[in-house]
């Protein structure tokens, strides 16, 4: 079947030259051109669009106010920003509704890739309520702790980058909602940029002012409303994950890009978990109770009741968020890697060797199921008998130089 793109830009010379530029495409998708967010909008109404692609500033309703109403009144939808203008606070605000923002001009290849990519991970999984779902969501929120030092600091006479960049290095929610900003094609970065740390260094500390005090990018995440869901369990597995695939990479020798990718996969690889425990509560916390009592893996159970997985939404969230492939691709495979693999080392071997181990030597509760390596995986890529050095180099990164329980005081 084929996939339906609307676009819309009120200049009639830039419609047309999409359409000759994506003639192409024409036996694969089926494209609408249209000059105003209105005709978008009954465009959309009289038949079901995948992706709709907006310039920012039109007369009337411009692409912030369209890409706001679709959210609402079409929230599957794939949002992106194709736009010209370099106007910052305009990008700014887009960045709550759009998945990804292109700049013009803009390659016939680089366009094509953006909506295939996006388009794929939509076609994993069969789960239409939670596609629909995880294609809303403008924000992940951030461990309440994390999120009140940040602010601290922010009202501080003279906020720290370094300091912001190590805290939202720190949480799930933060990284990804700054590396979505960072790698948005505003910034005009010719690399993708992996390391949080990285990403508040280049924003500067007024844009993630405006980010996070003006246009609330970050949010804390409410432990009320979730008691049968450990946030602070997540968080410690996945900042223990991370810094075991980071440290498997810097054992095999791999470069500081590579090694920052790895961080921010292991850190990211259960995100997906947040946005299931956050927007189907009463369905998660029985994912969680059953699992347990059945001793069957979470992932299973989240199948089982699902038909999807925490590691296909949060690879499907953050590939609409335009985040490294390899990042994405580490994520969605992390529990199931694919028998089809190229031999060596990659970020996807370092994650899911990391998440076994942290299941391993990290034991929050003895009744959850086993989490082994794929032997055969491990073997294909020719790296099983590097595991026990693995293990060593983990274990003494925990025991010596990473404590779980951060002591240092709120600011």
């Amino acid at each position: 079947m084929k996939k339906r793109i609307v676009f819309v830009d009120d200049e009639r010379h830039v419609l047309d030259a999409l359409r000759r530029m994506l003639r192409g495409m024409r036996d694969q998708w089926e494209m609408t051109f249209v000059s105003t967010g209105e005709q978008a909008l009954e465009t959309m109404g009289k038949s079901p669009q995948d992706v709709i692609v907006t310039d920012m500033r039109m007369p009337g309703m411009d692409g912030v106010q369209l890409l706001n109403a679709v959210r609402e009144r079409f929230p599957g939808v794939i949002r992106i920003i194709l736009s010209g203008h370099s106007d910052t606070n305009m990008a700014l605000q887009s960045v709550r509704h759009a998945h990804q923002y292109l700049l013009k001009p803009c390659g016939a290849e680089e366009f094509k890739a953006t909506v295939d990519r996006a388009m794929n991970l939509k076609d994993v999984f069969l789960n239409d309520a939670v596609k629909t779902v995880v294609a809303k969501i403008e924000t992940l929120p951030s461990m309440p702790r994390t999120y009140l030092e940040l602010m601290a600091e922010l009202r501080r006479e003279e906020p720290s980058l370094r300091t912001i960049g190590e805290l939202i290095n720190q949480d799930v929610g933060m990284s990804a909602n700054i590396l979505k900003l960072v790698n948005s094609a505003f910034f005009g970065l010719r690399t993708h940029v992996s390391s949080p740390v990285h990403a508040v260094n280049l924003l500067g500390t007024e844009i993630i002012k405006a980010l996070i005090i003006s246009l609330r990018l970050f949010s804390r995440f409410d432990m009320e409303r979730f008691p049968g869901f450990s946030l602070d369990l997540l968080w410690k597995h996945s900042l223990t994950t991370g810094l075991f695939a980071k440290t498997i990479a810097q054992v095999e020798g791999r470069s500081n890009a590579e090694m920052d990718d790895c961080y921010i996969s292991g850190l990211l690889h259960d995100v997906g978990k947040l946005l299931l425990a956050t927007n189907f509560e009463a369905t998660y916390q029985e994912v969680l109770r059953r699992s347990r009592s059945e001793g069957r893996t979470v992932h299973d159970m989240e199948n089982t009741l699902f038909s999807a997985t925490h590691a296909e939404i949060g690879a499907y969230l953050l590939g609409l968020w335009g985040l490294p492939e390899s990042v994405v691709t580490a994520i969605f495979f992390h529990h199931a890697p694919p028998p089809a693999n190229p031999p060596g080392f990659s970020t996807l071997l370092a994650v899911h060797a990391a998440n076994s181990l942290e299941h391993e030597l990290v034991v929050f509760n003895a009744e959850y199921a086993p989490h082994p390596m794929d032997l055969d995986f491990l073997k294909r890529a020719g790296q099983s008998g590097r595991v026990e050095t693995w293990r060593i180099a983990c274990q003494e990164k925990l025991t010596e130089e990473y404590r779980l329980e951060r002591e240092t005081p709120l600011r």
